[in-house]
């Protein structure tokens, strides 16, 4: 083999080495072109959102000046209500934001309370999960819980309280007085008088089966100790009530409320109640189950 031979490459060998030698060359000056051009590119974040964000968190840990927070659309309002003490079972929102409580915290309260919770010493709200040890000693010293009535567990089973009244009128009764019945506790009381308000008053005691999650059983067990005076409930003139106050109403509601005024409209003026049995809607159950809560003077 001759010294030239050796050195000698085949054709598509000589190709290969020019294609990678290109491949490479053309890698290097890539990269060495976009090292040069590529600037820096600095992030912008804007001032105004964190400044605001910042102040939002000031303001709702403020135990001074505590606000609530206001619907859509509306001027903020501010409490004006003074710190001073205050019962964890029974007291608003008003008073637990003015004795300390950051907004958040009271709205966890009320709503422990709504679902039947109760508090028998100071030390209980420090169950709640959004209260800490700091806003507990803010208002520990307005703390008062009521110690007039024994707690149930006080009681044997089966014996009778002594403070219970023995008939309840359901149109004039409060939450204390209801929550001294065994299985009424807060949030059930509170959703008895809440329908009582939607409703204008109670006419039978068997409306009772109808308040939201109000158990069969609580109900047929207490049922024998309430009574209802009809004379107390309050009543709608369907001759000027609105479709929205119409609406407002557990057994009325919308629908029926545009029905109602659309008769109205047509007859100008309800002579009696018995007219409303001309809306299509209204069969014969329906209306004595309204008649009562309307009037046409």
């Amino acid at each position: 083999m001759s010294k030239n031979d050796r050195f000698h490459f085949p054709r598509k060998q000589r190709a290969g080495v020019i294609f990678l030698v290109f491949i490479i060359t053309a890698g290097v000056l890539s990269w060495r072109i976009i090292r040069t051009i590529r600037t820096p590119v600095v992030p912008f974040t804007a001032p105004g959102p964190a400044i605001a964000l910042k102040k939002q968190q000031q303001e709702l840990s403020s135990s001074a000046t505590s606000t609530k927070e206001p619907p859509p659309g509306s001027a903020r309002q501010t409490y004006s209500q003074k710190p001073g003490p205050f019962d964890p079972n029974t007291a608003s929102e008003e008073q637990l934001i003015a004795a300390g409580l950051p907004i958040r915290t009271a709205r966890t309260l009320i709503k422990y309370r709504a679902k039947g919770g109760r508090f028998y010493k100071k030390e209980d709200l420090l169950k709640l999960y959004t209260m800490d040890r700091e806003d507990y000693k803010r208002i520990e010293r307005y703390i008062h819980i009521a110690t007039t009535r024994q707690s149930r567990r006080d009681f044997a089973p089966g014996r009778e309280r002594p403070d219970i009244p023995a008939v309840i009128e359901l149109n004039q009764t409060d939450a204390a007085t209801l929550i001294l019945l065994k299985g009424i506790g807060p949030g059930y009381a509170k959703r008895i008088l809440d329908y009582r308000e939607k409703l204008g008053g109670f006419i039978r005691v068997e409306q009772l089966s109808e308040v939201y999650g109000f158990p069969d059983s609580t109900y047929r067990q207490l049922k024998q100790k309430f009574t209802v005076n009809p004379a107390n409930i309050k009543k709608l003139n369907i001759n000027t009530a609105g479709e929205e106050e119409l609406s407002r109403h557990p057994y009325i509601r919308r629908y029926l409320a545009a029905n109602i005024i659309k008769l109205r409209n047509d007859l100008k003026k309800f002579s009696k109640i018995e007219e409303l049995r001309q809306v299509p809607l209204i069969n014969e159950e329906k209306y004595r189950k309204i008649a009562p809560y309307l009037s046409v003077d």
